[in-house]
């Protein structure tokens, strides 16, 4: 709800300025923009996220575990089968996404690979969970909203720091900027999605006792929690990125927001397992 109410105001903030600001030709462009940004948001949503996280689809011959873990666990909570990706990128994640009916399910191309068959069954479990209890929807929606603003942002910062001669200059002012909006996007991102969601994921899974002792041991091979939440190693990371490429950092953007595995892994699931 908040999610879709903060789309509301975005819509009503973008409609009132190009009316007051633009005319002619201008406000017909401007409004042809708009309405292609609400197709996007309706029906795209997780295409977009797809093309910001750099994903590439899995095909069955080459990852049949994902596949087959992917098929029983739909099967099992009664949902679509999902259409399955993976992305590169610096942390171990795992997304699902819904817009209308399709489903889609990203992970991070290390965890896909080190995930035994029983791991991949518990991921796909917990994030098809979400999906199953009309969850995905809300979150599918905050991430597009969130990763459109960080390639909205890199795209014309990028374009602003070309004029820059120097490349350290510009290499200084784009880790200002960058070490500048993380905060801000986790900042939205508990406002229209909050830690309530994470909580009510958490008491869901409570029901299913064995795929939840299997998402724990998941969590086990994780990267500690000193190394994986601690602010400094996270804004190392933030950091590093600005060294590649601005699709790269939309990349870290979204691998960043708050995820339920960093409040399952570390506010006492992990410690109850170990």
């Amino acid at each position: 709800m908040r999610s879709t109410l903060f789309l509301f105001i975005i819509y009503c903030f973008l409609g009132v300025f190009l009316w007051t600001t633009l005319s002619g030709a201008l406000l017909l462009v401007g409004t042809l923009g708009l309405l292609l940004f609400l197709v996007i948001t309706i029906g795209y949503a997780d295409t977009m996220i797809l093309f910001l996280l750099g994903a590439r689809e899995v095909l069955s011959s080459d990852e049949k575990s994902f596949f087959e873990a992917a098929s029983q666990e739909a099967y099992k909570l009664s949902v679509p089968m999902p259409r399955l990706y993976f992305y590169n990128g610096s942390l171990e994640r795992a997304f699902v996404l819904q817009s209308r009916d399709q489903v889609s399910i990203i992970m991070n191309k290390n965890l896909l690979r080190n995930s035994l068959p029983g791991e991949l069954s518990a991921i796909c479990f917990e994030l098809l969970l979400q999906v199953k209890k009309g969850m995905a929807p809300k979150r599918t929606r905050t991430m597009f909203i969130l990763g459109f603003i960080t390639w909205i942002f890199h795209s014309v910062f990028g374009l602003l720091l070309a004029i820059f001669p120097f490349r350290e200059v510009r290499r200084s002012i784009d880790w200002f900027l960058s070490y500048l909006i993380h905060p801000w996007l986790e900042l939205l991102f508990r406002i229209m999605v909050g830690e309530g969601y994470f909580k009510k994921l958490e008491i869901l899974l409570r029901e299913y006792p064995a795929e939840r002792n299997q998402l724990a041991n998941v969590g086990l091979k994780l990267r500690k929690p000193l190394d994986y939440y601690s602010i400094p190693s996270r804004k190392i990371a933030e950091l590093s990125a600005v060294n590649k490429s601005r699709h790269y950092q939309n990349i870290v953007a979204l691998e960043f927001l708050p995820h339920e595995w960093d409040y399952f892994f570390h506010h006492g699931e992990l410690s109850r397992v170990e």
